[in-house]
């Protein structure tokens, strides 16, 4: 007759020490050591506990056991197909050993013995379980014996066995992440186990609960502000940031000038929040919905019972059917003007997604951060040329000034939109570069936005329109200034093509270091086997570069004049 597994058994072999249910030693002392270490080293432990004001708890002896069980049945790659021909050819040569002289007798061993071992249906590979290896080693020592071996070379292909099994567990980065999860989850809040990790069935089930647990904080009552009778609540954060808010409803999860309120619903640690709200006791900034936009219209009713109930006397969200509806509602209230709240919204979007660099900066001025509505948008990048050490000596101040005003001329031709300004600077060797004196170039894109009538809906769109626009436009030349890969033909912001005129006209006033071809002959000297000689700036004939630079000005002079006259 056939006897189901019951529960009681269950609860027996929890009982029982890890080191009693079958896992291999190893495994035993590795699952040990990373519950120790979740205790005592594990950062991401330790910072989970102190953002929920707990301490780390130790894990008990039942717990280890039912994750020791999981991680019994746990299908994982564990003995491959190379292992065991490893493994035969250790058998082979011990043969060879121990039975010098070829003989039929000893082939047909080694046959009968490997054999078994190289069959490609032998089961190695993916889909094994800790609980299978028993059943593997019992086919490796088998081998042994048919090979005529000593009780003792068993012992050491058993080790061999144990080694392989616990390197391809350590290797198994899935393997180690589930199991990581669960000890901190468990770690953190113990009453886990019983409530909900307990009756999961499996290593990955058990992780996912894990996960769950530790991105969705358990349900502090403290917090709650309002109960509705459905159910839902408003739920004080008491932070300016919450990751687990961002990630649920698709928005930053963080406010600048209050906290966090979040309308949820749910118990112990399956809330799901619906609405945040950024509030500093009088005044409502936000009122977001998934993915910042405004709260379904079924929700609205539970934000009336939060300015009804919660002391607002002002609120700056953008402009929605939503706020319509609420403006209709509470006349009184103070209202914020949609510009500034919508133009410092627009702002916030476009900062997380215009990345720079170390020669390209952006500079936002927030309407909410002055003492008027103006907004501004500054988008700065440096860029820099190798010259000759001359130049500091004698009268710099002559090359910036004419490179300042090639600049703005190959900046015009190259690069649309054309920058507001543009400066020139020189800097000695080692202040930019310890090899060369360089030249810089900054290049600015700025510009400023403030509606008419910050009353007036049509002028706050049109402004509203003009300043996306113009992030637009900056997050395209970011673009540009930050790749490494040259601009298509038909692009009109060419910064190859600005930065190789620069160029130019740096070697037609004589004073362009190129420091790349100095080190290739450079190295090309130390492969020709000659002695390492000092880096020395190549003497040419000292070019006027001012008078020069006053003809070369002169002759563009002349060809736009005779372009125009064409």
């Amino acid at each position: 007759m056939y006897l189901r597994q019951s529960n009681k058994w269950n609860e027996f072999l929890l009982a029982e020490a890890i080191e009693n249910i079958g896992l291999p030693p190893r495994v035993v002392s590795y699952l040990r050591t990373t519950a120790r270490f979740t205790i005592t080293g594990d950062v991401d432990a330790r910072n989970t506990a102190q953002k929920r004001q707990v301490e780390l708890t130790p894990i008990s002896d039942k717990m280890l056991t039912w994750l020791g069980l999981l991680v019994k049945n746990h299908p994982m790659t564990l003995f491959l197909r190379v292992d065991s021909i490893d493994v035969a050819d250790f058998i082979k040569k011990e043969v060879q050993r121990t039975d010098p002289e070829p003989s039929e007798e000893r082939g047909e061993r080694m046959v009968n013995a490997i054999g078994p071992l190289l069959d490609p249906g032998a089961g190695y590979g993916e889909g094994q379980t800790l609980a299978d290896t028993k059943a593997l080693l019992k086919r490796l020592k088998r081998a042994v014996k048919k090979a005529g071996l000593s009780e003792d070379f068993a012992e050491k292909v058993g080790t061999i066995f144990n080694h392989r099994i616990i390197q391809n567990i350590k290797s198994n980065d899935g393997f180690r992440s589930r199991v990581r999860r669960i000890l901190i989850a468990l770690a953190v809040d113990p009453y886990i186990y019983e409530e909900e990790l307990k009756q999961t069935d499996s290593l990955r089930a058990a992780a996912r609960t894990a996960q769950e647990f530790l991105d969705n904080p358990a349900k502090e009552q403290e917090k709650v502000i309002h109960e509705f009778p459905n159910g839902y609540f408003w739920y004080d954060i008491r932070s300016t940031h919450c990751d687990f808010e961002a990630k649920q409803m698709g928005h930053c999860g963080r406010s600048d000038r209050g906290s966090l309120i979040s309308l949820r619903s749910g118990e112990k640690r399956k809330m799901k929040p619906m609405v945040t709200l950024e509030f500093d006791g009088k005044v409502l900034y936000q009122i977001k919905g998934k993915a910042n936009e405004p709260p379904e219209e079924d929700l609205w009713t539970y934000v009336d019972w939060f300015i009804e109930n919660m002391g607002v006397e002002q609120i700056q969200e953008a402009h929605s059917p939503m706020m319509t509806y609420f403006q209709e509602k509470y006349p009184d209230l103070m209202w914020g003007n949609r510009w500034a709240v919508e133009a410092d919204e627009l702002l916030d979007q476009y900062e997380a997604g215009i990345e720079t660099d170390s020669q390209t900066d952006l500079e936002l001025d927030y309407a909410a951060d002055g003492d008027d509505e103006e907004v501004g948008v500054s988008l700065t990048h440096q860029a820099y040329w190798p010259i000759l050490d001359k130049v500091i000596e004698e009268d710099s101040d002559k090359l910036v000034w004419e490179i300042t005003q090639d600049a703005k001329s190959l900046a015009e031709e190259t690069l649309y939109p054309n920058p507001n300004h543009v400066r020139a600077a020189v800097f000695r060797r080692g202040e930019q570069d310890s090899r060369t004196a360089m030249l810089r170039i900054e290049l600015w894109w700025s510009k400023t936005f403030e509606p008419a009538d910050p009353e007036d809906d049509e002028s706050v769109q049109r402004q509203l329109h003009h300043l996306t626009t113009y992030l637009e436009e900056m997050e395209e030349i970011r673009e540009y200034l930050i790749s490494t890969e040259a601009a298509p033909e038909d692009a009109e912001f060419d910064y190859n093509g600005f930065w190789e005129g620069i160029e130019k006209r740096l070697q037609e006033y004589g004073v362009f270091r190129d420091v790349a071809g100095e080190i290739d002959a450079e190295d090309e000297r130390d492969r020709d086997g000659q002695m390492e000689l000092p880096l020395q700036e190549v003497r040419r004939p000292e070019p006027d570069w001012f008078s020069q630079a006053a003809l070369l000005r002169e002759r563009r002079i002349i060809q736009r004049w005779q372009q125009i006259i064409k």
